[in-house]
């Protein structure tokens, strides 16, 4: 999973950054920036991977990032088209300390737990969705207006959830080459058995030096993370297909129901007919 260090294209009439990415521009790879970033899916589905966590995104879903968390959403095909808005900026855009004034004390504490990773939920997924979609071709007076006015929001708001639990990586560039062929040949084989050893042969480390380097470098062990891969998948289905769960279970890489039910209920907390039924 290659790590990029972005930079903003800024010019002189702006403090921060509002454009919509779209295919190809959207397909890019595992990254960060030291800006922060609230963005709204406007096409597409696939795999979010934000810090150490994985899951599915789809249309209209919201994020909010905190300064330098990677994160990375990852078509499900290749043939669809992705794109999103994204408002990119700094904590000084506004000038400094201006985020220390008692009046915007919960921005500034939304702004400290972004760093795990935000996703919004309800209403407030509508609301910003809708905010974001049309701050593009506002004024830029009214832009900043827009993005003071949905941070706020979202920082008085219950109808969001963090979704991140690891200190935050900055990435060396051999590690940012090694993590993103070990991630990329995770996601096009977890549907089949792959044993470590194949996978550790792919780093050309041993197995013991390659599970000590996976887990310093992502705070998850692979068989972990091939897991969080194979249970996001399965969620996917059970939400989006008449699929019987027996069928899903197979089909997202678990070679047996017992295994698949008890990892699924570690993760989701539930049954994955619940899980279903929730849906429906």
């Amino acid at each position: 999973m290659q790590t990029l260090i972005q930079k903003l294209p800024l010019d002189k009439e702006s403090s921060f950054l509002a454009r919509t990415y779209r295919t190809p521009y959207f397909e890019t790879p595992y990254h960060q920036h030291i800006e922060y970033e609230l963005m709204v899916i406007k096409e597409g589905y696939g795999t979010a991977f934000v810090g150490n966590y994985i899951g599915e995104y789809q249309t209209g879903d919201v994020y909010l990032h905190g300064a330098n968390l990677p994160h990375w959403f990852r078509k499900k095909d290749a043939g669809i088209t992705g794109s999103s808005m994204v408002v990119q900026f700094r904590e000084d855009f506004v000038g400094n300390n201006f985020f220390d004034s008692p009046e915007l004390k919960s921005i500034k504490k939304l702004l400290a737990i972004s760093s795990r990773g935000v996703i919004l939920s309800g209403n407030l997924r509508k609301r910003i969705g809708k905010k974001l979609i049309q701050i593009e071709h506002k004024s830029n007076f009214c832009k900043l207006i827009d993005l003071l006015t949905m941070l706020y929001e979202i920082s008085i708001s219950y109808d969001y959830h963090y979704v991140s639990h690891s200190e935050i990586v900055n990435y060396s560039a051999y590690d940012q080459g090694l993590i993103h062929l070990i991630f990329e040949f995770t996601m096009q084989n977890f549907k089949r058995k792959i044993k470590i050893d194949e996978v550790a042969l792919l780093a050309n480390k041993s197995v013991s030096a390659f599970c000590h380097y996976f887990k310093k470098n992502t705070k998850l062990s692979y068989i972990g993370f091939l897991t969080q891969i194979r249970i996001a998948h399965a969620c996917k289905l059970l939400r989006t297909t008449d699929k019987s769960v027996a069928d899903i279970c197979y089909e997202s890489g678990f070679n047996n129901w017992a295994n698949f039910s008890k990892h699924f209920k570690e993760h989701c907390k539930m049954s994955p007919t619940k899980y279903r039924s929730n849906f429906a």
